[in-house]
């Protein structure tokens, strides 16, 4: 006995459309074809096959992975294999899924604590040419000078956009090390104030802020919190770049 493709259909609760599809990717072939009429037809124990294609899909098993079992009459070994790597693709989704919701509680533990939070993100940033001056300094408000310094060195015909300082140790380190830069063309001249130099390109998570103490220090805060929720580890000197009157603070990461 045999089932047209519609009939069939209907046994099986399969469009006629999937049963076609599953005859061309010869995942569930029809048990016989006219070949007057070149009509599908198909057996009642291929119902079997439907319930093993349809309990597969909902564990989450790709075509491929179907066409594989269902197909060709598998050992109990290969079915088994089969549904170790669905639990193993299972169990990736759900770690997945819990760090997402780690991530989501942290941000709104973020939002608790402040009316507005920055958002962090992460970039990737191109290798720059800068002209730079490192300094050691007793407070973070001497950088001020170093940078005009540094401006006053470089001929503007010779600088880029890019403009800021790079945080070698902060003040939580037991001293301040800092390196105001600008970006240079390739052809800037050297000089005794400053020392020519390549920043690598780097992975950054970076968010913007005001230029004010206040907001920069909460930014700075926010940044540190997401590495850490993140899973990141700071890959070299912080830095800071003006854009405007934004301040961009990149951590480097890795």
């Amino acid at each position: 006995m045999h089932y047209k493709i519609g009939e069939f259909a209907r046994l099986s609760g399969l469009s006629v459309k999937t049963l076609r599809f599953y005859d061309q990717i010869k995942l569930l072939r029809p048990a016989f074809i006219d070949p007057r009429t070149r009509y599908r037809l198909y057996a009642p124990e291929q119902l079997r096959e439907v319930d093993s294609i349809l309990a597969l899909k909902d564990l989450g098993a790709s075509l491929e992975d179907m066409r594989d079992v269902v197909s060709r009459d598998p050992s109990s070994s290969e079915r088994r294999r089969l549904l170790m790597k669905l639990r193993a693709r299972a169990q990736r989704s759900l770690q997945i899924a819990q760090r997402s919701l780690t991530w989501i509680d942290a941000a709104l533990e973020d939002d608790e604590v402040a009316d507005h939070c920055a958002a962090v993100v992460i970039k990737r940033r191109p290798a720059m040419r800068v002209a730079s001056v490192r300094s050691h300094l007793s407070r973070y408000s001497e950088i001020v000078s170093i940078e005009r310094e540094l401006l006053r060195a470089v001929y503007p015909q010779f600088t880029g956009d890019s403009q800021g300082v790079l945080w070698h140790r902060c003040a939580d380190s037991g001293a301040i090390e800092g390196e105001p830069f600008v970006q240079v063309s390739g052809n800037a001249p050297r000089s005794p104030v400053y020392e020519l130099k390549e920043l690598p390109s780097t992975t950054v998570a970076s968010t913007v802020c005001e230029c004010d103490d206040g907001s920069a220090e909460r930014a700075y805060e926010s940044v540190a919190r997401w590495l850490s929720v993140h899973d990141y580890q700071l890959a070299g000197p912080k830095r800071e770049i003006y854009v405007g009157r934004i301040l961009e603070i990149q951590f480097p990461v890795k």
